[in-house]
């Protein structure tokens, strides 16, 4: 008996690499009914919960691996006199924000970017992801001219990339704080055509290979008698990412 065909796919972004591997069950019109229930159950993992690139979160996971290790999180929010009344006010805020940030720079550079409104004291705020090289913190407090400014570092080991894009993809517009069809976060267009594309191969193994001393990893399964899948990311060190350069 032939050994099975794993699906796999395989997604990189600076030192992140996501991973996947599948046996898709094949529905029959023969099925029982806790046959058919078995099979779905993987199936909807396998449509739902790609290791790759299928939700938001996945995909800003991506651009934010981009940063590499020198990516900077800034929280820069309002004091009262300049507290935006609503989500286009804030949108306006940014948009001055950004317009000062070019001219200071005086070239392309890589930026994220979120509004929130609903958590917390329910003021509005504007997350920006920054590349060191590009903005040191206090450039950023000179640019922000209506309120504070604080920083931390995007890549974390409790959390990798994933634990601020988890973040930024929380809240989905209210249609009060956040207008219904308009979106909380964005990133330049450079940072999003970067990304690479999915690898895709077949295999007859399911196995995900994690190198040691990574600086973060997480995996995950579903699997029973008709089908599997096997999820796997991972956050290279420098010295094992730049040794692959």
């Amino acid at each position: 008996m032939s050994n099975p065909v794993w699906y796999c796919t395989r997604q990189r972004a600076g030192p992140l690499v996501k991973e996947c591997r599948a046996l898709r069950p094949r529905l029959s019109p023969h099925d029982s009914r806790e046959d058919h229930r078995d099979k779905q159950k993987i199936i909807r993992v396998l449509d739902q919960h790609s290791a790759v690139c299928h939700s938001p979160a996945d995909r800003l996971e991506l651009c934010l691996a981009l940063f590499g290790f020198r990516g900077t999180h800034y929280t820069l929010t309002f004091d009262d006199p300049h507290l935006p009344p609503n989500f286009k006010a804030v949108r306006a805020a940014w948009r001055a924000f950004l317009g000062r940030a070019v001219r200071w720079r005086q070239r392309p550079f890589d930026w994220i970017y979120c509004i929130e409104g609903r958590h917390g004291e329910h003021r509005y705020h504007i997350h920006v992801v920054l590349h060191d090289r590009d903005f040191a913190p206090a450039v950023v407090q000179f640019l922000w001219r209506q309120g504070d400014v604080d920083d931390e570092p995007v890549l974390r080991r409790e959390g990798g990339y994933r634990r601020l894009a988890e973040y930024f993809t929380k809240e989905a517009p209210d249609g009060l704080a956040i207008p219904i069809g308009r979106h909380p976060w964005s990133c330049s267009r450079s940072l999003r055509s970067r990304v690479p594309p999915v690898e895709k191969w077949r295999e007859e193994s399911g196995v995900i290979e994690i190198p040691d001393e990574v600086l973060w990893a997480r995996r995950g399964d579903t699997c029973n008698e008709f089908g599997a899948y096997y999820y796997g990311s991972y956050i290279l060190s420098e010295e094992q990412f730049f040794n692959l350069e």
